[in-house]
């Protein structure tokens, strides 16, 4: 019974989001409207055009990069073994981002060939937030010097990054809602090209799950059980940056998703089995969801950055986790 209420009701809390995002704006519409948006679209009929052409491709959008970082997040937690790593945290979003931000000064890329240099900027950042943490062993937690070393390189990134766009502010004038990370109404046309690469990725995530539960026991014990370690570990970890640099592409940098999601997962159904994969999925994509209707609403008609609202209300979520956890470390003790 547990699984399949799992299963379903995170699910059906997306779904009433879902409609909460298409009824919810600087107007709220009747579910009426919607339905004939839907069965009866009417092109002279500026509510409809609204819905279709705004409000569902903004909900696709956040649905879609919702679950993605929610998945890299889950990934990226479970072949680490560390429950602080995230895209934001290793670096993965400040490289994506940088290296975007340097293809369109130097060389004018726009649109889905955006995807390359952030692909290669996400990978460049975890090699060099790698390199620096093997730097900083035996200093302390192994851990806390992997997130320390992707603090530095975000910190890198990002400065090297208000550096090239403060050389020419007006080239990205159109690109400043993107590098805080928001939802826009035409992020549709990024979304269409990356939701095919996100889909094989999210297939690679489900085929290497039953690897990535293995490696949890530690490399040794994987390889004694027929797990090709080297081959699960990169694989999964290229899944996981892909997932990212694909949001990040389509949304910009968007942090805490990746953080938060999978350690509500670890509360909810634990860290093994396919479950905790499909609730990062659905629960990254719920969140995301959620903080859109927020950033319309909230200061309606004005619409918040997605990528402010997540950052809000993911660091005191986050916060509150931390604190509920040492509060039981305590009472073990």
């Amino acid at each position: 019974m547990r699984p399949v209420l799992l299963t379903v009701c995170p699910a059906l809390l997306l779904i009433v989001l879902s409609v909460l995002h298409l009824r919810l704006g600087a107007a709220a519409m009747d579910f009426a409207l919607i339905r004939d948006a839907f069965f009866a679209y009417d092109p002279t009929n500026y509510s409809h055009v609204i819905v279709i052409f705004q409000r569902l491709t903004r909900l696709a959008v956040a649905i879609y990069t919702g679950a993605a970082l929610g998945v890299s997040g889950y990934l990226l937690q479970k072949i680490m073994q560390n429950g602080l790593v995230s895209p934001s945290t290793l670096g993965i979003s400040a490289g994506a981002t940088n290296f975007v931000i340097l293809s369109v000064y130097f060389f004018g890329f726009a649109g889905v060939a955006q995807f390359v240099p952030a692909l290669a900027g996400g990978m460049a950042a975890v090699l060099l937030t790698f390199g620096i943490s093997h730097i900083l062993k035996g200093q302390g937690d192994p851990r806390l010097n992997l997130v320390l070393a992707g603090s530095m390189v975000t910190t890198l990134f990002s400065a090297v990054t208000a550096f090239v766009v403060s050389l020419d502010a007006d080239a990205f004038v159109n690109l400043i809602g993107w590098l805080i990370g928001n939802i826009g109404n035409f992020d549709y046309v990024s979304l269409a090209p990356m939701a095919p690469i996100g889909a094989v990725a999210m297939i690679a995530a489900v085929i290497a799950s039953r690897a990535v539960d293995i490696l949890v026991l530690g490399e040794d014990q994987a390889a004694a059980m027929g797990v090709n370690v080297r081959l699960a570990y990169g694989g999964t970890l290229l899944t996981a940056i892909v997932l990212a640099v694909s949001a990040v592409t389509v949304v910009g940098p968007i942090g805490f998703v990746g953080l938060v999601v999978p350690h509500i997962v670890r509360m909810i159904s634990g860290e093994i089995g396919r479950m905790s994969l499909w609730l990062s999925m659905v629960g990254g994509a719920v969140v995301l969801t959620g903080a859109d209707i927020l950033a319309r609403t909230a200061m309606a008609p004005r619409v918040l950055n997605v990528g402010t609202v997540m950052g809000f209300s993911g660091g005191m979520v986050f916060l509150i986790l931390v604190l509920l956890a040492a509060r039981r470390r305590g009472s073990v003790a």
